[in-house]
Formats: structure tokens, C-alpha cells, sequence
């Protein structure tokens, strides 16, 4: 490996790393990153980076970014992040570091914030405002009960990123306090539901102090870097919020989510932008990214029995020619193509199915993946979602299948959650069940009780 790049993986153990589901990042991005914004049949990407260059210093939006999970949302982030970084104080969130997807709410949006801020600013040798840090820390330490010693009590140094000691200033207690706080919240459900209440009891003031302090600390930054436009915090990871904790975030709190005085991207699950109470109406830029569109569909035909296209597959097979020599893992690139057709589009998927073949050529000692390790690893999957996919989900796919639609309800939700369904753009937007899951036994059994009764 050299410094400057990846070499491309030659033999199966080094392709079965490489072929890792992780977001790209640093050299990997660079080095793998591909664009594949033309046969996603969609321009989301673009829509964000153009958002970001039209804004003027210190002007601030709130932008949903969503997608299926494992879609390549994370990916497309971090290219955003690497892209705007000279323009923007850039932080990205990860939210899974310091909370649980499973069971969040807008507070801990907000002490997210503040923390990341005070973190970065502290970094550069920047303070805020004296008085106004005293203020909302005197009035945070009131609020929560806690004191200087019964914060130290409970907070380890060692370990915790925005405590490093190497910080040119000492940690304030709020430093201390907002890692104590998030770590309760993500680890005791008692002290979260405390916390929580607590917070809303009083969030407007909670929202005004917070913003007070973002806009000295915004001052302070371009005083010090006078080129940069503003704060933009990415919360990735939202988008492994289950439906009804997204719908809550994102819909029913929504007002939240947009009150905070910088640049905020959010991901968010697809199921968000299927509920009936219209995502649109919450926030004006919303941005979906969908699959890459592997298939040749034409609505005006409604064409059942789906084609696939080509430069479709051809994209999602670039995401493995990317990282390794074809020749020298598979017998053939038919072998590929075969799996990116089981993919559906779907990134994570794809990197999958590449590495559950591989481990199968490795298993029965053989040199390169050939047809036999490529059914092994489409049949481990679809078991997966056989035992996955409640009975009753079945017929509603097969209607899905038939008109290329799913329903705005909380089945339909569940199964864009799930992945169990897809959505994809071209003409129009439309939705199709996961290949895997077409190929199942379950399903082709549905598919044939609904043509008997309806010949």
C-alpha cells in the first residue's frame, strides 16, 4: 500500500476488505468515491452543493437529506463535507457516537450542538462570550441540578473527544456536563425520561440561549477564518431511526429542528417523506436519494416484467471495479453483473453480496469466486429477509411488484425501512420491491395466488 493510494485488490482476502460496507472516507473516498447522480436519475447532490454556494456569510438553512439505509446517504456526506470544508466550518455528527437512532428526540439535537461548537471553538483557542456562557451555563446547571462535583464524579477524561487534554483551554463544566447528560441518555432510560422532561419544561429558553451563543461563537470564528460562511453540522445516522421516532422528529417536531441559527443537514429514513402528513410542509429543502436505477421502466406501459438497463448495472459493478481487479477475483465479469442485478442499486447491498461470495470462494478453497459462490451469497440474503418479512407483507408486495407504488401507510413505511422495498427516479418516481426478496419462494407464491384470482 502506498501512501498516495489503495492498490486494487488482487486475491480474495484483500478483496473481501475492501469490499467493507463502511461510508468512504479520506483516502478511501478519493480513491473509490464514484458519482453515481446519473443513473440515480437524480440530482440531490447537486441541489445541496448548490444550496450551500448560493448562501451568504452567516446566512443558515435546515436540509433533510434522505434515503434508504445503506444507500450511500453517508458517502455522499462526506463527499459534501470534503467539497465544502473551505467554505464552511464543517462537523459532522455521527449520531450513534452519542445517542440511540431507536429512541431520540429534538433535545439532544440541541445538546449535540452546543457541544460540537464549544468543541471546535475550544480547539482553535476561541472562547464565547463570557457573560453569555455564564449565563446559560448558571442557568443549565440549575435547571439539570448538578454540580461541579457531581459532574466529576461521573465523567471520565480519558476517552472523551471533546475533553481532550491537548485542547488549548481546560473543558468548561458545560463541556463536562453535556457528555455527562448524553451518555445518560443514550444509557439509562429512568434518568433519559428526567432529562428530557426537564429540557421541554423550559425549551424556548433552552432554543434562545442556544442560538445567542451560536451567533457569538459564529463571530468569533470568522473574526479568526474571515472567509468562512458559516457553522454546517451534518447529523448523520438519523436515518436509522425507526418510522414512529422519525415521524415524531421529523414531522411532529419538526419547528425544532429548524430553530437552530446555523446550517443544519439531517438524514432522515425514506419512510419520512411517505407519511400522510406530507414532509414537504416542514421542510422546504428535502432532498431524497434514491437507487441506482438498474432497471428500464416506463410508466406510460406499466410494463410488469421489468428489463434491466445496462449503464444501471454497469454503475453498481464501477463500486467493485473501483476497489479490485475483476480478472483476479471473479471467473468472468458476468459473475459481477449477476450480483449487481441482486443488489437492486442498493450500495450496501451490493459491497453485500461481493463479500458473501467471496467468503464462500474462500470457504471451498478456490481462487476466484465463480457461479456457485454468487447463488450462495444471493440465497443467504434472501433467507435473511424470508425470516425478516411478516407473512402479511407478502400480498402488499406482489400489488407493489404490479403497479410500482407503495402505500403511504405504516406497512408501506416499514417495508421502505426494511429495504424491503426500493424506491427509484427516472421519469417519474417509483417503487420495487428488492430483488432478493422477489426471488423468494414466499413471494412468487403470493405472486401466484393473486393471478389465479385475478387471471
Amino acid at each position: 500500500m502506498t501512501t498516495s493510494s489503495y492498490p486494487l485488490a488482487d486475491n480474495l482476502k484483500d478483496a473481501y476488505r475492501v469490499c467493507d460496507v463502511v461510508p468512504l472516507k479520506d483516502l478511501a473516498l478519493e480513491q473509490y468515491y464514484v458519482d453515481l447522480s446519473g443513473t440515480r436519475k437524480n440530482n440531490a447532490i447537486s441541489a445541496i452543493s448548490q444550496i450551500l454556494e448560493d448562501q451568504q456569510a452567516e446566512d443558515f438553512c435546515t436540509i433533510l437529506f434522505t434515503g434508504h439505509r445503506g444507500g450511500g446517504k453517508s458517502t455522499e456526506l462526506n463527499h459534501i463535507q470534503k467539497q465544502w470544508e473551505a467554505d464552511y466550518k464543517v462537523m459532522y455528527v455521527d449520531i450513534e457516537v452519542d445517542a440511540d437512532p431507536n429512541d431520540f428526540e429534538y433535545t439532544e439535537i440541541y445538546l449535540l450542538a452546543i457541544k460540537w461548537i464549544e468543541f471546535e471553538l475550544r480547539k482553535e483557542g476561541l472562547k464565547f462570550d463570557a457573560q453569555l456562557f455564564k449565563n446559560f451555563e448558571d442557568w443549565f446547571k440549575e435547571v439539570i441540578e448538578e454540580t461541579e462535583e457531581s459532574v466529576e464524579k461521573s465523567v471520565s477524561m480519558q476517552g472523551e473527544l471533546t475533553l481532550q487534554s491537548e485542547i488549548p483551554f481546560v473543558p468548561p463544566f458545560l463541556a463536562k456536563l453535556l457528555v455527562k447528560l448524553l451518555a445518560q441518555i443514550k444509557g439509562s432510560d429512568k434518568r433519559k425520561r428526567v432529562i428530557r422532561q426537564t429540557l421541554t419544561q423550559d425549551i424556548s429558553r433552552l432554543k434562545f440561549d442556544i442560538n445567542l451563543l451560536l451567533n457569538d461563537g459564529l463571530k468569533k470564528w470568522r473574526r479568526k477564518f474571515p472567509n468562512c460562511k458559516g457553522f454546517l453540522i451534518v447529523f448523520d445516522g438519523l436515518d436509522k431511526c425507526p418510522s414512529a421516532v422519525a415521524e415524531k422528529l421529523f414531522i411532529d417536531n419538526a419547528k425544532f429542528l429548524k430553530s437552530l441559527e446555523c446550517t443544519v443537514v439531517y438524514t432522515a429514513p425514506i419512510s419520512v417523506v411517505y407519511s400522510p402528513k406530507n414532509a414537504s410542509n416542514f421542510f422546504e429543502n428535502f432532498h431524497v436519494i434514491p437507487m441506482i436505477n438498474i432497471y428500464n421502466y416506463d410508466p406510460s406501459i406499466g410494463n410488469v416484467e421489468l428489463e434491466y438497463n445496462q449503464n444501471g448495472l454497469d454503475a453498481v459493478a464501477s463500486l467493485i471495479e473501483k476497489r479490485l481487479q475483476v480478472d483476479a477475483i471473479f471467473e468472468s465479469r458476468n459473475e459481477l453483473l449477476e450480483l449487481a442485478k441482486y443488489s437492486g442499486g442498493h450500495v450496501r447491498q451490493v459491497m453485500q453480496l461481493v463479500r458473501g461470495a467471496i467468503q464462500h470462494a474462500r470457504t471451498n478453497r478456490r481462487s476466484k469466486v465463480n457461479l456457485e459462490d454468487v447463488n450462495y451469497s444471493i440465497n443467504q440474503l434472501q433467507f435473511t429477509f424470508e425470516r425478516l418479512i411478516p407473512t402479511e407483507h407478502y400480498p402488499v408486495l406482489v400489488q407493489i411488484y404490479l403497479s410500482k407504488d407503495a402505500p403511504r401507510d405504516e406497512m408501506g413505511q416499514l417495508m421502505l425501512f426494511n429495504i424491503s422495498v426500493f424506491e427509484y427516479n427516472g421519469r417519474s418516481r417509483w417503487n420495487y420491491p428488492n430483488p432478493v426478496v422477489i426471488r423468494s419462494r414466499l413471494f412468487q407464491r403470493a405472486l401466484e395466488d393473486y393471478r389465479a384470482k385475478n387471471p
